[in-house]
């Protein structure tokens, strides 16, 4: 009973095509959500560690032969290879708490995915995100992920500061931590480069790493605009 208890959906991804093609994807953990994968890990080239290999990633081939994103994204491609990134797509995302519907195109639509997948992979360049992940909120805008990751951040320093009496309350961190994730968005869109037909895929990472390059350069300016809500 507890094994299927912990491996209960707690938020799924369906997405309905107007040729009546429908895809779904399940996220399972109470804490950590994780991408149910459906299908062994097949052994292409493109999922490969050294494939495109992040010039900032801490990781060997010895421990980890498989890219941690690559191997989730894999489930993403068998499905989305052929896809345009301009096709109409019906949204709707549920969790234990609410359902969220929503008519957008399929970039966005799995642009929205494809970061809950980066976020809940084991990259340590992601980590920083699983706690965004834990209260994901599909197609969020610019505003709302700024809001976000900025709560993420200073709660993190604020655990952090329990075990270290050098904490930093700057914007340093969090600018580092967005430097890191374009490198590896540049990286992944080059891994997808050699694994898809159409579009969609390749246009979602582009859309997810436009924020990871903007952020840190208006940071300072998204919290001024925060400050008339707490002062």
């Amino acid at each position: 009973m507890t094994d299927e208890i912990e491996q209960a959906t707690t938020l799924n991804y369906k997405l309905k095509f107007n040729d009546g093609n429908t895809i779904e994807y399940d996220f399972v953990g109470d804490d950590i959500l994780k991408l149910k994968l459906t299908s062994d890990i097949p052994d292409n080239a493109w999922i490969k560690l050294g494939h495109h290999q992040c010039e900032n990633c801490p990781l060997t081939k010895d421990t980890h032969p498989n890219c941690p994103v690559a191997e989730n994204l894999h489930v993403l491609l068998k499905d989305w290879g052929e896809i345009i990134s301009y096709d109409d797509v019906e949204l709707l995302v549920t969790s234990r708490q609410r359902n969220i519907t929503a008519k957008t195109t399929a970039q966005k639509a799995l642009s929205s995915l494809l970061g809950l997948i980066m976020a809940t992979s084991d990259c340590p360049h992601t980590r920083f995100f699983r706690a965004m992940a834990k209260f994901h909120l599909p197609l969020s805008s610019n505003e709302e992920t700024s809001f976000r990751a900025l709560s993420t951040f200073f709660m993190m320093q604020y655990f952090q500061s329990h075990d270290s009496d050098c904490v930093n309350f700057n914007l340093d961190g969090l600018k580092t931590i967005y430097e890191n994730m374009h490198t590896v968005n540049v990286h992944m869109k080059q891994r997808l480069e050699d694994a898809v037909i159409e579009d969609a895929a390749l246009n979602a990472v582009v859309i997810l790493d436009l924020f990871a390059i903007s952020m840190p350069y208006y940071l300072e300016d998204e919290l001024e605009k925060l400050k008339v809500l707490f002062i």
